[in-house]
């Protein structure tokens, strides 16, 4: 069963509050610098356009459903993978600056949320697609979700992101 609409925006507006939080304690280079975040070769830079991407996944996603078409991201994900479409959208977005990956990440999330906001019950419970079974909102918590749940992607990289900070702190 999918999540209410209403707890579906809970965890995505947590969440960017949380990261939102987190990214507003770092200094222009600490918010670039490379290989800080996590396993991978990400600033928190990268981070922001990362979770961003995904949020702008589920709103094309939204877009294609309202027009009865399977949501955009599905193709690419099948064909290449999650971690080569990770990276080709960082890539896209590395030519960004980092104040407009800042204004972008709170843009796109501003529009996600009122697109969510705009669905009804019945669009939130049905399938987003003719040929499709699960619910509009499971899907779309599929794509931003995280091994925390759905919708719930953000919290995948927050203790990643609270470590660099903190020791950006120490060090301060």
């Amino acid at each position: 069963m999918a999540l209410s609409k209403r707890a579906a925006l809970r965890i995505l507006e947590t969440e960017h509050h949380a990261i939102s939080k987190l990214i507003g304690r770092l200094g222009p280079d600490e918010f670039t610098r490379p290989a800080t975040i996590g396993d991978a070769d990400w600033s928190a830079r990268d981070l922001l356009s990362h979770l961003t991407s995904w949020e702008q996944h589920a709103l094309d996603a939204l877009d294609a459903w309202g027009r009865g078409e399977p949501a955009p991201v599905q193709r690419p994900l099948r064909a290449k993978g999650l971690n080569a479409l990770n990276a080709e959208t960082l890539a896209a977005d590395r030519s960004r600056s980092p104040s407009s990956v800042r204004l972008r990440f709170d843009e796109v999330h501003g529009r996600l949320v009122g697109e969510i906001q705009a669905l009804g019950a019945a669009t939130w419970r049905s399938p987003p697609t003719a040929r499709g079974r699960r619910p509009l909102g499971d899907v779309l918590g599929g794509i931003l979700g995280g091994p925390d749940g759905p919708f719930a992607h953000a919290s995948a990289h927050l203790e990643d992101l609270g470590v660099f900070v903190k020791y950006v702190g120490r060090r301060a």
